[in-house]
């Protein structure tokens, strides 16, 4: 590419975030863009910061690392413009991985997970929230309808801003350059797998990025182009699905982390009940505050605007002396951090083995298996059975698995391609921890005190735990 100029700019992942040239430096000014720079006011980790104090980085740098990641996948696949500018189709990809998490709302995904609670419960209004509630679709809006749409045609013409909103959607899974955005293997991924455990003060395994980028190669299957890796920096894939795959118990769905989430969701879920209603006075808000014009006219992008972690923040006070007793009781509990308990269904199972060791399986792998479907059953179950479940008490599940195989030889945009003995093939077919199919599983409730309820709860759990793995009986 052009070396006419330059701009950098530092960050503690990747050291230095550059510009080059007049297609990039004109990419570069879209940062300035109101939408973009809300960015700075959303945390990536949403509320990890209470269990995490360091965990305070936010969206827009990390968007940055992603652009600085997605460019150099890309020269790989346009190894010819070292020296010139980017193709169409390379430079759209560029923009999208800059502009992939612009629609995130309030503390990020925490935002999506309130709308869809209030949905549950409340489907008429809802599903008009959720279209503008996720980040991905609204992402797609902002590039498509609002001053980024502006800055983007005067970038690469009218026809610019449909070719970056495509680089965001997952319709054509053969595309490399999309594969770069968003695959299993992709320039988000790679960036977020280090910032987060470096912010957050885990130590996650590492990640050689600098090995695996500099063994990225291009090859095609059936008239399909994709990325693969050479065998030489196998282990180095290995090593980052087992790494991103740490994440999720380490981070990501930590217990209090997730309470906070929960709490959250109760809280916005209330204040949108009472919005509804015509009561907004019991929330401690006003007709115009953002929260109310959000809620009437969700479609309307420039409402989008003001949804970031500090209009919360600076609306705690407020909710704090609602009339409404939920509301007030709520967000004084998430002032003051406390945190509404759990009981975790998973610890209980370790339970019923450890106190009767003639059921428990010889080897871990069944033993987790067993676990994993017994939780499963056993919470699907008992939220049915009336003189134990308490409408206030929240089931929280998650299933992270450590790789989505798609085990296509040959490869394919999509998975993690190896060569390997001159072929190349899913990683999941070379690598024994891939293939292990190990998956992080959550099954907790939670609740907003310890009383009699929950002790009858939790005794009910064990009883009925013990009964199902009693069947699997060595």
């Amino acid at each position: 590419m052009a070396n006419s100029a330059n701009k950098m700019i530092k960050d503690p992942i990747h050291s230095f975030i550059n510009f080059n040239g007049s297609q990039e430096l004109l990419l570069k000014d879209i940062l300035s863009d109101p939408f973009f720079q809300r960015l700075r006011r959303v945390k990536q980790l949403g509320f990890s910061d209470y269990v995490f104090p360091s965990a305070t980085h936010s969206r827009f740098s990390h968007s940055l690392g992603v652009y600085n990641i997605a460019k150099r996948m890309l020269l790989a696949v346009e190894d010819e413009n070292v020296s010139s500018d980017w193709t169409d189709k390379g430079f759209a990809c560029l923009a999208a991985a800059l502009l992939h998490d612009v629609g995130h709302g309030m503390f990020s995904h925490a935002f999506e997970k309130a709308i869809e609670l209030f949905a549950e419960r409340n489907p008429t209004d809802g599903e008009k929230l959720k279209k503008s509630a996720n980040h991905e679709n609204i992402s797609t809006k902002i590039i498509l309808d609002s001053s980024i749409t502006k800055a983007l045609e005067n970038i690469g013409g009218n026809e610019f801003p449909k070719s970056v909103a495509e680089m965001i959607k997952k319709s054509d899974k053969k595309c490399i350059y999309k594969s770069i955005v968003s695959s299993q293997l992709d320039a988000d991924r790679l960036d977020y797998a280090i910032r987060d455990p470096y912010f957050a003060g885990v130590s996650s395994g590492g990640i050689d990025l600098e090995w695996i980028l500099k063994n990225l190669k291009v090859e095609s299957s059936n008239g399909t182009k994709f990325l693969f890796v050479r065998s030489k920096a196998y282990v180095s894939l290995e090593q980052f699905t087992v790494t991103l795959f740490h994440l999720y118990p380490t981070i990501y769905l930590h217990k209090k982390t997730r309470s906070l989430e929960y709490m959250f969701s109760l809280l916005i879920c209330r204040v949108f009940e009472l919005i509804s209603s015509n009561e907004i006075a019991h929330t401690g808000l006003t007709h115009d505050h953002p929260l109310a014009k959000f809620f009437h006219e969700p479609e309307q992008i420039t409402n989008l605007l003001s949804l970031d972690d500090s209009l919360f923040w600076g609306a705690l006070y407020l909710f704090k002396n609602a009339n409404d007793p939920k509301i007030r009781n709520i967000s004084e509990r998430i002032s003051e951090r406390k945190l509404f308990p759990m009981i975790d269904v998973w610890r209980v199972a370790d339970r019923v083995y450890s106190e009767n060791s003639e059921i428990c399986p010889s080897s871990a792998s069944t033993r987790v298996e067993r676990i994993s479907e017994a939780c499963k059953f056993v919470c699907k179950k008992i939220v049915n059975i009336e003189d134990v479940w308490d409408q206030d008490f929240y089931y929280d599940t998650y299933d992270r698995p450590i790789y989505q195989p798609l085990n296509e030889k040959g490869g394919h945009p999509q998975q993690i391609n190896v060569e390997v003995g001159g072929s190349i093939m899913d990683i999941n077919l070379i690598s024994p921890i891939v293939a292990s199919s190990a998956s992080f599983n959550i099954h907790r409730i939670y609740f907003e005190k310890h009383d009699e309820k929950t002790t009858r709860l939790e005794n009910k759990l064990y009883e009925m735990l013990k009964a199902e793995l009693s069947k699997a009986k060595n």
